[in-house]
């Protein structure tokens, strides 16, 4: 999996392995009435006066099992409607060699500091039977700083799940698109990386905490979030990942990773119904729900929002 890959599923695991949900809950997710509706997890924005002028939304789950998620007709239709495919980052554009860089020089301590200098004495006491369970050097975790050991951790339980970027709902959608639609991006690399280098010290260590006390359930938590995806069930997927979202402690993460994001997202996308153009966006589905998810922030703006059902 290529750098910028990695950080594509990473955004998406965040909400999981923050997420203190204890094991047994996940499961009962609430959606039976999203199931009842047979809604899709697709949206339509339209402006006030311009009911064809039409923005369609999707949210992505980054990672996927091989044929874990199936397009409902109606997300089929949108997407074959749209000129233009509007993702959060198109991995293939990205430069290897400069991703790359950018990783280590963000995400990497110079020696002699080390990562057991930034870590509370209960984060780093859980690092070594996680680090053995892993099968990850302790001389190589000590060079990373917490947030890119949470991501390796991370993405390590789930390729061992099954998971992979080509079974991402994004990746799905771009290996549609490509060559018959034009792709925009949102963001850059060098945006999302610079986000989670900027995380506070403190929220890096409870991040890389959470996810070494709770690395057995994160494909548990995937399992959730992908549920609430194939039932149309927005209010089931903010549970899980916003559970934490009035805990003071939490909220510079949720600030950086998700609300200042869906804020300059959500200005963006609402330019793209001034233009000529069909727009079929997706971003990450963390993105879209909550009292400060896009699909609210595009709402307060004066758009109609609508959530569409399965058929067209």
């Amino acid at each position: 999996m290529r750098p910028t890959r990695l950080l594509l599923a990473f955004l998406a695991l965040l909400g999981t392995a923050c997420a203190t949900t204890s094991a047994e809950r996940p499961a009962s997710t609430p959606q039976s009435a999203a199931v009842a509706e047979q809604r899709a997890f697709l949206w339509e924005v339209t402006r006030p006066g311009a009911p064809d002028k039409r923005l369609y939304l999707t949210g992505s789950v980054h990672l996927g099992r091989p044929g874990q998620f199936v397009f409902p007709p109606s997300l089929e239709a949108a997407l074959a409607r749209s000129q233009a495919l509007v993702v959060e980052l198109d991995p293939d554009k990205a430069d290897p060699g400069k991703t790359q860089q950018l990783m280590l020089s963000l995400g990497t301590f110079t020696h002699p500091d080390a990562l057991s200098a930034h870590l509370s004495a209960e984060t780093k006491a859980l690092l070594p039977g996680t680090l053995q369970k892993a099968g990850l050097p302790p001389v190589a975790a000590e060079r990373m700083r917490p947030w890119l050991l949470s991501l390796t951790l991370s993405l390590l339980e789930m390729q061992k799940a099954g998971y992979s970027d080509a079974g991402g709902i994004d990746r799905m959608l771009l290996t549609k698109a490509r060559g018959t639609q034009r792709i925009v991006e949102l963001e850059t690399i060098e945006e999302q990386l610079r986000m989670l280098a900027g995380l506070p010290e403190s929220v890096q260590d409870l991040m890389l905490r959470e996810q070494l006390q709770q690395s057995s359930q994160t494909s548990v938590y995937m399992a959730s979030i992908a549920t609430a995806w194939e039932g149309g069930n927005p209010d089931a997927l903010a549970q899980v990942l916003f559970e934490r979202v009035d805990d003071p402690s939490m909220r510079p993460f949720y600030e950086a990773l998700f609300f200042t994001r869906n804020r300059r997202m959500a200005d963006h996308l609402a330019t793209m119904l001034d233009q000529p153009e069909t727009h079929f966006a997706v971003v990450g589905a963390g993105h879209l729900v909550g009292e400060e998810g896009i699909l609210a922030l595009l709402a307060q703006k004066g758009f109609h929002v609508r959530q569409l059902p399965r058929e067209p």
